[in-house]
């Protein structure tokens, strides 16, 4: 039976769980589903890039101050869904969770699922009681890996089966395109130099400064090397770790071989990838890590760091790894995928440990929940009147 979905996400931003919201949506849609994908639009523009599947852009206002922001996109998203049929509705963030609970509140739905990609820890108690109640109110769990099914688990006493997540091989390739021979000249790339690709912005979750500093240590061995940290829209604010990046990246000296790019065009990530000579991406937490399956796809080697979740679907062949307790690891896993000899085993191993992950595996262990939302919804309509049962 086909079903009418709703994919709700908090921004139009390419963060991960908006790029995991879209490409589900597309792979439900692949699958013979009517799935539309849902999320406030500050900017009019809609989504970072256009989606195989319909859309619903809410017109939201911009908010600067943190909480204040997270109510006001609460109530923009509960607004515009008040009377929408969808026989089942799925939030991919805390924000738009809270959105739906207060429809389940209202009466106005059953229930909901949601995704917990990762948890944040925040001070401010309504933004922790928010992503709490994002959590407690779902009626269907379902995270991206084993370390947040455990987390669930543990301390908020929630199953949460992982359904994980899946790279579009057509999209992320080895193969150039005519935006690759462009990138370099049209975002001031060094035509001469190695690049180093950082994606995410500047961001402590992201551990860009001690990138950073990996980055200028190996500039004393290798000159002939350019970072490019790709990136960072997000809603929250990260200015203090922004200044300290800043700070130490004009006093190394090393501030004409950095670029930082902003937000950068969705259709250019590929090419990115490509020209880049490694990703680097020692990041701290994460829900799953979708960056370096884009970035093995297209056949470039990956550095992470040696914990979960990257060690639950990476195996020590899959990537180079670094020790986040020792900060020299991350420079010499640097150095090694500097080499011609990994840079030519990537290009082959890379694709293929892309190819285990698949979007439309993704959408179809969605469906069991999916199913018994759309029976309680049903059954709910029939006893509200809006529905008449089945005749026998």
């Amino acid at each position: 039976m086909s079903l009418s979905i709703g994919i709700l996400t908090h921004s139009t931003n390419p963060r991960g769980g908006v790029v995991h919201g879209m490409a589900l949506a597309e792979a439900l849609c692949d699958a013979g589903h009517d799935a539309t994908l849902i999320a406030p639009d500050v900017t009019g523009a809609g989504f970072f890039r256009r989606p195989r599947c319909a859309t619903n852009c809410i017109p939201a206002v911009p908010e600067r101050d943190l909480p204040t922001l997270v109510e006001r996109r609460i109530g923009e998203i509960r607004d515009a869904l008040r009377g929408q049929p969808f026989d089942v509705l799925h939030a991919q963030d805390p924000i738009s969770a809270n959105a739906l609970a207060e429809l389940v509140e209202e009466g106005r739905i059953p229930g909901f699922a949601r995704t917990v990609h990762h948890l944040d820890h925040f001070t401010h108690p309504v933004l922790a009681a928010r992503q709490e109640r994002g959590i407690r109110a779902a009626a269907e769990l379902f995270t991206v890996s084993t370390m947040w099914e455990d987390v669930l688990r543990n301390d908020h006493g929630r199953e949460a089966p992982v359904v994980g997540n899946g790279v579009d091989p057509v999209r992320f390739s080895h193969v150039p395109t005519a935006h690759d021979a462009a990138l370099r000249a049209r975002y001031h790339l060094p035509a001469d130099r190695h690049l180093i690709l950082s994606v995410g912005g500047i961001e402590r979750r992201k551990n860009t400064l001690h990138l950073l500093e990996a980055f200028v240590a190996l500039r004393r061995e290798r000159p002939d090397v350019h970072l490019v940290v790709a990136g960072g829209a997000s809603l929250l604010d990260h200015s203090a770790y922004r200044t300290r990046f800043t700070t130490y990246l004009r006093e190394s000296g090393a501030a004409d071989h950095v670029t930082i790019t902003g937000p950068v065009a969705d259709e250019d990530m590929p090419a990115f990838y490509r020209q880049a000579d490694v990703l680097a991406y020692p990041s701290m937490t994460e829900g799953f890590g979708l960056c370096p399956l884009e970035a093995l796809a297209c056949g470039t080697p990956v550095v992470v760091p040696e914990i979960a979740p990257f060690t639950e679907h990476l195996s020590r062949a899959d990537a180079l790894w670094c020790d986040l307790a020792r900060p020299d690891t991350l420079f010499l896993a640097l150095r090694d995928a500097l080499g011609a000899q990994n840079r030519e085993r990537f290009r082959a191993s890379g694709p293929a440990t892309a190819r285990r992950f698949d979007w439309g595996r993704v959408a179809s262990r969605h469906l069991p929940a999916y199913r018994r939302l759309a029976a309680r919804s049903r059954t709910d309509a029939i006893a509200s009147g809006v529905l008449s049962p089945c005749p026998k």
